[in-house]
């Protein structure tokens, strides 16, 4: 893999957005019917994940399902607008994940096994995809029984799942598991910045929402360590030591962090909390490989090269961080292959297309900011 595509910028790109002048162009809230290219990005990524009863398979994981994989494949749906199989993943996702007793999802069912689901704990980040999926799909398709669904859900993220502390509103990453006397561990992945002000419009009522978007922000300058002063895969936090680095988890930047820059671009904020990262990503341009992790102790970095999904946020990152000169800044994203490629898989290929997702959205948030005039482009990039 070259440099080029390392950081997402191909010329024969599928997704680009530009900054021209005063011009802007914003996608609607709710999506519209979809072109030709955002199509061929559904066909393909269906053709790649999604089996025929509406189970996403994991297909960098032995072709297992999660609570995850059903909460990007229904957001993913809606965006490209595509009722029927939104409604296959959800009907398949209630069928078989919700085995609880509760409104929250097991986290993950594995088809070789027997029975399918051996843990019913929870994992909140594929909760909240998917009560932020129905509650937009609900509110733009006017579906009350999705509304309905995303508000239960809701409801047991907020009553089983925060916990107020000194440090403010923490989100656990499940009902068991992450409590260990004071010592809460905490992934901020799993603050989902969209889904949280989605979910504040279903329950405006709700004080959780927006006090989980401040927490995030606090989280994102406290949580950073090593060289490049990046936010960890886990953490923990205890009122007698603060937040710290876990020790139940590799202390690394990686597949769980890189999450953190994409939800944040998504909500449309501002992109300066960011530089860290983006000068991370920004100096792997001189290296001769673009790792997918660093160790945030010893700042070792990994021997594989970071793949299209990583590599994609990292360009959107740098993207959104970079300082407006006035003229034309272009970001081209690499489409998802219409051949079969055995480098790409569901977790890669679901951030790829997120990428492009919070491309737009940052571009809408920041033009009706009247900070950064937008023109996003889908297609070929001509």
């Amino acid at each position: 893999m070259s440099k080029t595509q390392r950081f997402a910028v191909s010329l024969t790109a599928g997704f680009a957005l530009m900054l021209i002048g005063s011009v802007v162009l914003a996608a609607a809230d709710c999506p519209p019917d979809v072109g030709a290219q955002a199509t061929a990005d559904w066909s393909r990524y269906a053709a790649l994940v999604l089996a025929a009863d509406g189970r996403v398979r994991d297909t960098g994981n032995g072709d297992i399902s999660h609570s995850e994989g059903q909460g990007f494949g229904m957001r993913l749906a809606f965006h490209y607008n595509q009722r029927e199989d939104f409604a296959r993943i959800w009907h398949w996702t209630r069928t078989h994940l919700y085995v609880r007793g509760d409104h929250l999802a097991a986290w993950r069912w594995r088809p070789d096994a027997t029975p399918p689901i051996d843990d019913q704990n929870n994992a909140t980040d594929g909760d909240l995809f998917i009560a932020w999926s129905l509650a937009l799909a609900g509110r733009c398709w006017d579906e009350p029984d999705y509304t309905e669904s995303a508000r239960r859900i809701a409801d047991d993220i907020r009553a089983k799942l925060v916990r107020e502390t000194s440090a403010g509103s923490l989100l656990m990453p499940g009902a068991q598991g992450f409590e260990h006397g004071q010592t809460l561990t905490l992934n901020l992945s799993y603050w989902v910045f969209p889904a949280f002000a989605e979910l504040a419009r279903l329950q405006p009522e709700a004080k959780a929402w927006p006090a989980l978007m401040q927490s995030g922000e606090t989280l994102l300058t406290e949580l950073r360590f090593g060289r490049w002063q990046l936010p960890p895969d886990w953490a923990t936090w205890s009122p007698e030591n603060g937040f710290a680095l876990s020790d139940r988890f590799p202390p690394r930047f990686g597949y769980d962090a890189v999450r953190v820059p994409l939800y944040w671009i998504w909500q449309g904020q501002d992109a300066h909390a960011l530089e860290a990262l983006a000068s991370y990503w920004g100096a792997q341009r001189r290296w001769p490989w673009a790792p997918d992790w660093v160790d945030l102790k010893t700042d070792a970095i990994s021997s594989n090269a970071a793949p299209l999904g990583i590599a994609a946020i990292a360009a959107l990152t740098g993207f959104t961080a970079a300082e407006s000169s006035g003229g034309i800044r272009l970001l081209r994203l690499a489409p998802l292959s219409a051949e079969p490629d055995g480098s790409l898989d569901y977790y890669s290929a679901s951030l790829r297309l997120f990428a492009g997702l919070a491309g737009q959205a940052w571009c809408r948030h920041q033009s009706q900011e009247g900070a950064v005039p937008c023109l996003d482009v889908c297609g070929d990039g001509d």
